[in-house]
Formats: structure tokens, C-alpha cells, sequence
């Protein structure tokens, strides 16, 4: 059974009303402490005050045929007077609307040393910058206190694309050809002294693993900042046939015999083995072989003497030929 303690049940109301005494003060003190703070910056922003700000910019007409090769700057530097509410308002902008520096409309002090590379004191364009911004922002200095403009002229060139496809084939296959992109150039148009550099385009790399298809897809190229391209994607394709075996004789010729002697090998032909595209198969005859051996060996007084395949098509893989020496008989007419 639990007894009732009439002090202990005391303390605890008078502990409790402490604590709401402390509460009500905490409170007031907050509501007078965020009045006084709401009143401080009402009044400081009823101020005006002078400060600096960093405005964004965009360039346009540029002189006709010409490309901008140099780096401006994104942003300006202002140095402004303006009434602290106008400046907060400033702070809160997203994005503020680009001065728009119409280039065409300025004259420019040409470099003497580049004929392409022009200058302009920003000082002489205050007045048109000024007139883009926003009316309660008055504008006493701005940075940098030049903008410097180089050109080159305007060129178009055909460019070659190359693939950047990595693959393997697999065994009983074999590629048709090399592989096909179309379009297999494309129109570039940018700066003269950049382009005459640019000698080819490639596709964006891709590992295709080991095929066993032909396989086609539409890849995009990469592109270089500071050049327009006509075409940004191209088609790349890669035929895939089955292989099959050749074998075929070929006769050996005696290369640097006199008109005195007589020479037969033994045997008088090499056999010849390798694969080939079924589209090629029939394009491989004895014709496209030359096999020889030489008198020359026979002086050495060699009992067996070397074969040389001479010749023979690019497009047989895996060639092999036997017998890769052989004996021979020689005689005077």
C-alpha cells in the first residue's frame, strides 16, 4: 500500500510552476529578441549601400565568318549603389537576365600583332551596360577593365570517322570486309587554324564482347567543343561470314636454273591449306600461289632444299603448306 506524503506532493507543484514561469519568460524574450532583429534589418535595408556583385553576361553578334577562339568571362564584376532592399532582392535571384554584349555594336582596338585579335576598355560600354540592369541598381565601376576578342575565320572540311568498337570473333567466323560506318565522313565547320588540325572523327568506344552475328547499331561520334557538325551520329556495321577449309595444289617453279641444266623436284607440287570466307572460297585457285625453290640452294650442295611461298591471297587465314622442303634431281641437257 502507498502512502501519501502531503510535502513531497507540495514541492512538486511549486517545482512545476517554476518551470512555467521560465517558459513564459523564454518566450518573451525570443518574441522581443526576433521583433528587435525584424526591426534592425527593416531599417538597415531602408539604406542604401555601395558594393560589388558579380552580373552574368552573353555575347552575340560576333563579326560575319569569324570564330570566337578566345575565353571571356561569364560574369562581370559590378561595383554598385543601390538601396538595401533592391541588393537583397538581387541576392534572391535564380537568374538574373544576361547583359546582352552586342559585339558588332562596339569599336574595336585591333591588336597589333594579330589582325584577328581585338580589345575594348569596358569603361566605353558602361553606358549600354547600364541601361540592361535593373533600374534601382546604379552602376559606378565594373571588372575587368578590357574584354579581349580573338577570331579565326570560319571553315568547313570533310572528316573522316573511324569506329571505336573493341570485339573478337569468334572461331568459325570471320569479318566481311572492314567495318562499314555511314555516312563514313562528315561535314565540320569551325575555327580555320583548329580544323586544319582535325584530321578524323571517332564513334564513342564500345566493347562488343566475341561475336558470332553480324551486328549493326547507330552510334554517336564524339564532338569537340567549338565546332558545328552536320551530323552528330553514324551507322557502323560489321559482317560476319562462316569460314571454310581450302586445300588446294600448287606446282613449284625453279628460279635461277642455267639454260645447260635440268632440275626436277620431288615431289613437283606443295599442297596448300588454310580457311576462307565462304563468299571468297571460289576465288581461291592455284593461280594466286607462286611456290619456288632456287638453284642457288642446290650449289650448297644441299641434299634437301627450301620452298618459298612467294605469293599467295590476303584473304586465306591460317595458311600452311607441306612439304616446306624437298629433294630434287639434277641433270645436263
Amino acid at each position: 500500500m502507498v502512502s501519501f506524503n502531503p510535502k513531497k506532493f507540495q514541492d512538486s507543484i511549486l517545482s512545476e510552476g517554476k518551470r512555467l514561469q521560465l517558459r513564459r519568460k523564454i518566450l518573451l524574450f525570443s518574441f522581443f529578441l526576433g521583433l528587435s532583429v525584424l526591426i534592425w534589418t527593416l531599417n538597415a535595408l531602408s539604406k542604401n549601400y555601395t558594393t560589388e556583385i558579380k552580373y552574368p553576361i552573353s555575347y552575340t553578334n560576333h563579326p560575319e565568318n569569324q570564330v570566337l577562339i578566345s575565353k571571356l568571362p561569364d560574369f562581370l564584376g559590378l561595383k554598385v549603389n543601390a538601396h538595401g532592399y533592391a541588393l537583397l532582392r538581387y541576392k534572391l535571384m535564380n537568374r538574373p537576365i544576361p547583359i546582352n554584349f552586342r559585339v558588332s555594336t562596339y569599336t574595336m582596338n585591333r591588336s597589333s600583332k594579330d589582325s584577328l585579335k581585338f580589345y575594348l576598355l569596358t569603361r566605353y560600354a558602361r553606358d549600354q551596360i547600364s541601361r540592361q540592369m535593373p533600374s534601382e541598381l546604379e552602376l559606378i565601376e565594373l571588372s575587368p577593365d578590357s574584354l579581349i576578342f580573338q577570331y579565326a575565320s570560319e571553315a568547313r572540311k570533310l572528316i573522316p570517322v573511324v569506329s571505336a568498337l573493341s570485339f573478337k570473333i569468334e572461331k568459325q567466323f570471320t569479318i566481311v570486309g572492314d567495318i562499314q560506318i555511314q555516312p563514313d565522313s562528315i561535314l565540320v565547320t569551325g575555327p580555320d587554324i583548329f580544323l586544319d588540325t582535325l584530321t578524323q572523327l571517332t564513334t564513342e568506344s564500345k566493347e562488343l564482347g566475341t561475336l558470332e552475328k553480324s551486328y549493326i547499331e547507330t552510334l554517336g561520334i564524339i564532338k569537340y567543343p567549338g565546332f558545328k557538325f552536320e551530323n552528330d551520329k553514324v551507322k557502323c556495321r560489321i559482317d560476319l561470314e562462316k569460314l571454310t577449309e581450302v586445300q588446294l595444289y600448287v606446282p613449284i617453279q625453279i628460279t635461277g636454273l642455267p639454260d645447260s641444266m635440268r632440275m626436277q623436284t620431288f615431289p613437283p607440287r606443295i599442297r596448300v591449306s588454310g580457311v576462307v570466307g565462304l563468299s571468297n572460297y571460289d576465288r581461291i585457285s592455284p593461280e594466286s600461289f607462286w611456290a619456288e625453290v632456287s638453284y642457288s640452294d642446290v650449289m650448297e650442295n644441299k641434299k634437301r632444299i627450301q620452298v618459298d611461298l612467294k605469293k599467295y591471297p590476303d584473304l586465306l587465314m591460317n595458311l600452311d603448306f607441306y612439304p616446306q622442303a624437298v629433294e630434287y634431281l639434277l641433270s645436263v641437257k
